[in-house]
């Protein structure tokens, strides 16, 4: 019992790293921009909804019922460490931030 509980400690006191990303319907190039306190989960997310052909992503909801999610690229555009005593909130203003730089980047008339 006690090495489940140190897992989830190590678990619980891991450093986020969050990220911006893209999902890319390939079949009309259009894309869905947003971010995630945890990048990793949620990559892991999309894997998991792709071969489950569910999908969470409600702006995509119908192109991804008629092409299914393999049909969908996720892309981490960019990553960020949450930093030492920095709290979730500040966490997410910074990466509401770098999606607004990545947004400028991108072609908008092609966002979902």
């Amino acid at each position: 019992m006690d090495r489940r509980k140190d897992l989830i400690n190590q678990y619980r006191e891991r450093r986020l790293h969050g990220g911006v990303y893209k999902v890319t319907n390939e079949r009309n190039g259009k894309h869905l921009l947003s971010h995630a306190i945890d990048i990793k989960a949620l990559q892991n997310r999309h894997n998991f909804m792709v071969t489950t052909g569910d999908c969470i992503y409600p702006k995509l909801e119908e192109d991804w019922r008629d092409s299914g999610g393999k049909g969908f690229l996720f892309e981490v555009l960019e990553t960020i460490e949450i930093k030492e005593g920095q709290s979730r909130d500040d966490f997410e203003t910074d990466l509401t931030t770098l999606e607004q730089l990545w947004r400028e980047r991108l072609d908008a008339s092609k966002e979902y």
